[in-house]
């Protein structure tokens, strides 16, 4: 999906840069050479150079058009030859359609072309280096960033324990219990599970029912997962809503890295 986005900016950039390109063009005309060798300089009609004074305030008006308005007007030039094409199927109508239709696939594969040379000659802009979509990267990087979690998971179960508000009697929450105790299980932090509409979820080998603690720490949103440091006093929540176990090991790497991972 992401690349059939970046293929359609691609298509509509190339619009914008192939309409200024056919304005950026001059029309050459040249007076024919007699016999002589020199050609005669005859004194400008007043007329034509008027015209020609037009002409260029027009191509000077072109050059400040925005890009946004040259793909327009690209585009639109294009859907119009298509339409008639299909409405009134003549030589002459499929003979223009294609013309334009060749010269934007044209302009697209030199896009394609310079996209890679400048990725190449500006490595830094090169987003697949630091995120490799390959398969068998994918397996590296997916192994790399499990081995971050483990360790972000550790170093907060060694000062902080959880605190996992929630409401009994909400289906989103109890189907979260089961989640939130098997992470406490595995990773070995310790957790307190506390009832904020008195009815407890059997699930937790302890419970708690909300006595002031939700209230204390502002807590209005649940199910709640907060990390508390009892030893300096300090909250850091985790999450709000519904998280799978994969998501919570990701969200602990976030937190500790502020959000950078």
């Amino acid at each position: 999906m992401a690349t059939g986005l970046k293929n359609k900016f691609f298509y509509s950039f190339l619009c914008a840069m192939s309409l200024w390109l056919c304005w950026e063009t001059p029309a050459l005309a040249k007076e024919a050479v007699g016999w002589h060798w020199y050609n005669e300089i005859y004194p400008e009609d007043k007329k034509e150079k008027d015209e020609r004074d037009g002409r260029y305030e027009k191509n000077e008006r072109n050059k400040k058009e925005s890009a946004a308005m040259q793909m327009g007007l690209l585009r639109q030039a294009v859907r119009e030859a298509k339409a008639r094409a299909i409405l009134y199927p003549t030589v002459e109508n499929m003979r223009s359609y294609l013309i334009l239709q060749n010269f934007v696939t044209n302009q697209a594969g030199l896009f394609t072309q310079i996209w890679k040379k400048t990725l190449l000659e500006h490595p830094e802009l090169d987003y697949s280096i630091l995120h490799p979509t390959q398969n068998n990267a994918q397996h590296i990087i997916y192994a790399e960033n499990s081995r971050k979690e483990k360790e972000a998971i550790k170093f907060f179960s060694e000062k902080y324990g959880l605190f996992f508000f929630y409401r009994g009697n909400e289906a989103l929450d109890k189907a979260l219990a089961p989640i939130i105790n098997g992470f406490s299980k595995e990773n070995n932090i310790s957790l307190i599970p506390i009832s904020v509409d008195g009815k407890l979820v059997d699930v937790f080998e302890t419970n708690h029912i909300n006595n002031g603690q939700a209230e204390k720490l502002g807590i209005k949103h649940f199910p709640a997962l907060i990390l508390v440091d009892p030893k300096n006093q300090k909250v850091i929540p985790i999450n709000y809503g519904f998280i799978s176990d994969s998501g919570l090991h990701r969200r602990f790497l976030q937190v500790a890295t502020e959000f950078k991972e």
